[in-house]
């Protein structure tokens, strides 16, 4: 068990300090995909990609991991994705995005967190909407008698590899080219270089996806070294630990998977604490019945998909699996029309509130 622990709850604690650093969301990079064209944070999401699949073929070449089969659910895949995109503007953030936000002491995440984790319980094993998730997951594909996108297109991996770095490097390159932002923070200069460069500052969105995808392929190092042959996780870990807060008893839960959620808000406060950013935050009635419902639209569409954005978009996407590109297909989807919903049309909504005004107050 002290393995078990040391393994999953430090490697949690790296990631949380990275999230934190990094700012790295990915509610916010593909919502600001559609809201405001700002493709920073995604291209952290492509570096960290890239990184990640190199990392964990090599790792497979050497014999030290094994990528199974991944069954393409693709109906699953379609729906639980667009429920879960939809439910992160609700939640205000991703599965890791609500965990890091923790530890920054936003209590709203927390709550997310929980109903996330209520979510994701009732649809699966004797739970509630275990049957329905069922049927919808009973649809399955195979495309060329293949469950992967390498081989559906009877390519080696190595070749998507390389077409994700084609994409990254391109971003790098016009990063290097683009002007110098006019205004940048203050940094303490009485503070040493190390800290300056760690603390002073949020991270760029290069750092930031090398960091990701660095841990994402250190994680699948420590899981498998307490005999778990994955990588990182979020949703069943979620799961599980309300399982055993409601099911008193149940350790079964105490997994690698299970530290590594219970170490990100770990990791989180370090760095928001060290920068000086750790503020505890309580929503409003509102705000509050929209982290809920976020949080229960997240856990299920999570489990129906069979990932959230990290178990999907991450690591899914990574060994290039069809479920895995469906589900995060349409989770950007989902997160640009929550987006829509919730954030754009009550704006408008506002404005023409505000522009009707005035004329109701000369109309007497």
């Amino acid at each position: 068990m002290i393995q078990v622990i040391l393994a999953g709850g430090l490697t949690g604690i790296l990631f949380g300090f990275v999230l934190q650093r990094g700012r790295f969301c990915m509610t916010s990079g593909f919502r600001d995909l559609f809201l405001t064209r700002d493709a920073t944070l995604f291209k952290a999401y492509v570096l960290a990609l890239a990184v990640q699949s190199t990392g964990i073929f090599v790792l497979q070449a050497a014999g030290i991991i094994r990528l199974g089969a991944d069954p393409f659910q693709w109906l699953a895949a379609a729906v639980g994705g667009l429920i879960f995109g939809i439910s992160l503007i609700l939640s205000g953030g991703c599965a890791s995005g609500t965990y890091y936000r923790i530890g920054e002491g936003m209590v709203g995440s927390l709550i997310a967190a929980v109903f996330f984790g209520i979510g994701a319980l009732a649809s699966r094993g004797s739970g509630i909407l275990a049957p329905l998730a069922q049927r919808i997951q009973a649809h399955t594909l195979t495309v060329n008698g293949a469950t992967s996108l390498h081989e559906a297109l009877g390519v080696s991996p190595w070749v998507l590899v390389a077409g994700l770095w084609v994409a990254a490097i391109l971003f790098l390159v016009r990063a290097r080219r683009a002007p110098a932002p006019a205004w940048q923070p203050p940094v303490d200069e009485s503070r040493s270089w190390l800290w300056r460069a760690v603390f002073g500052r949020g991270w760029s969105w290069q750092v930031t996806g090398l960091a990701v995808g660095l841990v994402a392929v250190l994680a699948w190092l420590t899981s498998v070294s307490t005999g778990r042959m994955g990588g990182l996780g979020i949703t069943g870990a979620t799961a599980g630990l309300l399982r055993l807060v409601v099911a008193s008893g149940d350790v079964s839960a105490l997994d690698w998977s299970a530290f590594l959620v219970l170490g990100i808000p770990v990791g989180s406060f370090i760095a928001a604490r060290a920068a000086g950013e750790f503020r505890l935050r309580a929503p409003g009635p509102a705000r509050l019945l929209q982290h809920i419902a976020g949080g229960l639209g997240m856990g299920f569409g999570a489990t129906l998909a069979r990932g959230c954005n990290i178990g999907n978009g991450l690591v899914a996407v990574s060994q290039f699996s069809l479920n895995g590109w469906t589900a995060t297909l349409f989770i950007i989807l989902g997160t640009w029309l929550g987006a829509y919903l919730f954030l754009v049309l009550p704006a408008r909504r506002a404005e023409s509130r505000q522009v009707a005004s005035p004329g109701l107050a000369h109309g007497d």
